[in-house]
């Protein structure tokens, strides 16, 4: 004998029927009232009443309870500044940090700055950032000492100029006709 399946004998609700239940629901009435009086069950009102939003004019707003310290999100940059003004005296160190290493690079410097962040990405619990900027530590401490000794302070074209200074200077002095508060002659 085979086993039936359960047939439910109501028609399925139209959006007309719909629309006056979130009505009746949205002027006061319980779900179970609006239920019995529209055909549909319990269940279905509540249900569409969560999904599309309906709140009775009665019914208070929901306030929750503000999180706990370890779920609230990370304050910004510019929220953390604005909390602590000693912060804005960090923020202006490290922007002469970054330009020091963007037009003087130095690998002792660069290495402690990388650092730095490696620790900062550690205590906001950024464990990838940490690695990445620890990999850039050990990297800049391993060939830290050869960058120092094949790199120099400046351009070659900055040498050139400064042999081309220095040869204009020593024919200006070998010259005994010039006067000693002499300029240079510019291009």
């Amino acid at each position: 004998m085979a086993v039936m399946p359960h047939v439910d004998p109501r028609p399925r609700p139209t959006a007309e029927i719909w629309t006056q239940a979130r009505a009746d629901f949205l002027s006061g009435l319980s779900a179970a009232v609006v239920a019995e009086r529209h055909g549909v069950s319990e269940r279905q009102v509540r249900r569409r009443a969560a999904i599309e939003g309906w709140r009775r004019s009665d019914a208070e707003p929901l306030k929750l309870a503000s999180p706990p310290p370890w779920l609230r999100p990370p304050l910004t940059r510019d929220e953390a500044t604005e909390g602590d003004g000693a912060l804005e005296d960090v923020d202006d160190a490290e922007a002469t940090s970054r330009f020091g290493l963007l037009f003087d690079p130095e690998p002792r410097i660069l290495r402690r700055f990388a650092f730095r962040r490696a620790s900062e990405s550690a205590a906001l619990d950024r464990p990838q950032q940490a690695v990445a900027w620890m990999r850039l530590a050990q990297l800049v401490d391993r060939c830290g000492d050869r960058i120092d000794q094949e790199s120099k302070p400046f351009r070659d074209i900055d040498y050139v100029r400064a042999a081309y200074l220095r040869r204009l200077h020593e024919q200006f002095a070998e010259t005994p006709e010039s006067p000693p508060d002499t300029e240079l002659p510019t291009d």
